[in-house]
């Protein structure tokens, strides 16, 4: 059983296809569109809401943004590897060392505007603040497919035999600039490290290709990962909006 705290990470578990919301606590003396929108949902879903006062939520929360909502949610349901490849084309990544929930929410909620399919992650050794994650995120951890991988050369494996392209972020073998790389129009997995351990070496060992953000300036430290990704997938989701879009023809030509 986990506990999330605030009205961004209660709508957001209310909403999410992964977890179980077991009941919902509200204090007695918070009103707003927050809390009717969070009413109205419950019922809707039949889920338990009990109102109670200031000192029942403070007992019950851990930490001091819960603005007086908190609510006890089963643990989140993980996907299998074969669930990401629905798609024809997948846009999926491969996150390591990534350690603090606050970076992984905001690369979550960057990859979910993006249009990122799927998140793989090393099977989960680190106890993760569920409730920071979702509220970091906005609320889009909780609407990615999310799977936990003890496997990661066999996971990349199974991707290859489905003809996805394994990319990483990675400076140290001949990398290609990520503005002259071809994202489009194929099945992707970005792999992207955390800032002290990087990616392991199964992971650099099985990739297809390697690519770098380019920097103006001589700047001799790499952007952290929750930046890296922004850039990353910005430029992915460009080149595929760029294919989408129908050419104009000049008059005269």
């Amino acid at each position: 059983m986990r506990l999330v705290e605030g009205s961004i990470a209660v709508k957001a578990v209310i909403d999410s296809k992964y977890r179980t919301v077991k009941k919902i606590y509200i204090n007695k003396d918070k009103k707003g569109s927050d809390v009717a929108f969070i009413l109205r949902q419950a019922q809707k879903k039949r889920i338990e809401v009990e109102k109670v006062n200031k000192e029942k939520i403070e007992e019950l929360a851990q930490g001091k943004t819960h603005g007086g909502i908190v609510a006890k949610v089963s643990e989140r349901k993980t996907q299998s590897i074969v669930s990401l490849l629905k798609k024809d084309k997948p846009f999926l990544v491969l996150l390591e060392g990534i350690e603090d929930s606050y970076n992984l929410g905001y690369i979550f909620r960057t990859l979910y505007a993006f249009g990122c399919d799927g998140i793989i992650l090393k099977e989960r050794y680190i106890d993760y603040d569920d409730s920071t994650i979702i509220k970091s995120s906005a609320g889009a951890s909780e609407l990615l497919p999310i799977v936990y991988s003890n496997d990661l050369a066999g996971t990349i494996e199974i991707l290859k035999n489905n003809k996805i392209v394994i990319v990483s972020a990675y400076r140290g073998k001949d990398p290609i600039n990520l503005y002259d790389y071809d994202f489009s129009d194929k099945g992707l997995l970005i792999c992207i490290g955390g800032p002290l351990r990087g990616l392991s070496a199964v992971v650099l060992d099985n990739s297809d290709n390697f690519i770098y953000i380019p920097y103006d300036n001589d700047f001799k430290n790499a952007l952290n990962a929750a930046s890296a990704t922004s850039v990353i997938a910005s430029e992915i989701y460009r080149q595929n909006r760029k294919k989408q879009l129908p050419q104009t023809i000049l008059c005269g030509e």
